[in-house]
């Protein structure tokens, strides 16, 4: 375990256990504080793109509760739009939702990390478009699986515009501190954090397992929004993504230890936007799906996503000063 992974079970455990000393069953977890967004500085835009491998929407946004999502719902949503109709209508299993994610365009690819996307990732579309190096474009998680999605075999792409990968970390805490290590090291201007151990733990059965790591990946997403409203950087430049690449399958067609059907659970996953132009506490209701990500993040960062089937998703963004949409 590193000096950062320790450090962050370190500051939860002691964050938990004050609770629990304090307050009953039904306050767990704590209450996070946040920084608010900072007016960015014009050209120097980033993208922080935290994906949660595997939830049900129903044990996170879609909960009235909210009780095992407090930081993403009540610190990070107020500060940027939620999109409460967010869907992978595609294949909902890990390397094609993140293949989507990235490439704007549903890929029935393998899942074991033998095929890669058919057409360009964001990674590459950023770093053909800015001659940004590798270290500039990063992709982490938990899944050793994920590096045939850090670039494609898309005609006048590729390796040579791929993203550099740190990947199969054993916990959720090591995903962070790899992130974190990244973000400190080589200031990249567009990461995708997969946070895979909500699926892991899904697969295993144990209810109360599974809504324990929702707990814990609720508390990374808030430290990441910290970590970056702290570092010069990142503050006032940053546009942080929260969404997933499937879901889990709902109670009537098998329960949350599955997934890979077209149903409810599987389908619908969750979307929270936050950072300089994004509208803060807002809600969008139409639906759009993980297509739309890829050229939602091109237009953030000012690069164009040409074969991507998607829709920039418009509704998120703050109305400009002159009436014209951004």
């Amino acid at each position: 375990m590193t000096t950062r992974t320790l450090s962050v079970h370190l500051a939860l455990a002691a964050a938990f256990a004050l609770v629990a000393a304090a307050c009953d069953s039904t306050t767990f977890p704590p209450e996070h504080k946040s920084t608010p967004t900072r007016v960015a500085t014009p050209g120097d835009r980033r993208v922080v793109i935290f994906i949660i491998d595997g939830p049900r929407y129903s044990e996170l946004f879609g909960d009235p509760t909210h009780q095992h999502v407090p930081g993403m719902w009540n610190t990070l949503r107020p500060l940027g739009t939620l999109c409460s109709n967010y869907r992978n209508l595609g294949y909902t299993i890990t390397n094609p939702g993140h293949a989507t994610l990235l490439s704007g365009a549903w890929q029935y690819i393998d899942n074991l990390g033998n095929t890669r996307p058919l057409q360009p990732t964001l990674f590459e579309y950023y770093r053909k478009a800015t001659g940004a190096p590798a270290s500039d474009a990063v992709l982490v998680g938990g899944k050793l699986k994920l590096d045939a999605v850090t670039y494609s075999t898309g005609a006048d792409y590729g390796a040579a515009y791929g993203a550099s990968s740190s990947l199969d970390y054993q916990d959720d805490y090591g995903t962070y501190d790899a992130l974190i290590q990244h973000l400190n090291q080589d200031s990249p201007h567009l990461v995708m954090a997969s946070f895979s151990h909500v699926d892991q733990v899904g697969h295993s059965g144990v209810w109360s397992d599974y809504l324990r790591q929702i707990e814990i990946v609720d508390s990374l997403a808030v430290l990441t929004w910290n970590h970056l409203q702290a570092d010069p950087d990142y503050a006032g430049k940053t546009c942080m993504i929260i969404t997933a690449d499937h879901g889990r399958h709902d109670d009537a067609h098998g329960g949350f230890s599955g997934h890979g059907d077209s149903c409810d659970g599987c389908q619908h996953i969750p979307f929270l936007a936050l950072g300089p132009g994004i509208r803060a506490d807002y809600e969008v209701t139409s639906q759009y799906t993980q297509r739309d990500l890829c050229r939602t993040v091109g237009a953030i960062l000012g690069f164009s996503t040409p074969r991507s089937a998607g829709l920039t998703m418009q509704p998120i963004f703050e109305p400009s000063t002159t009436g014209v949409e951004n």
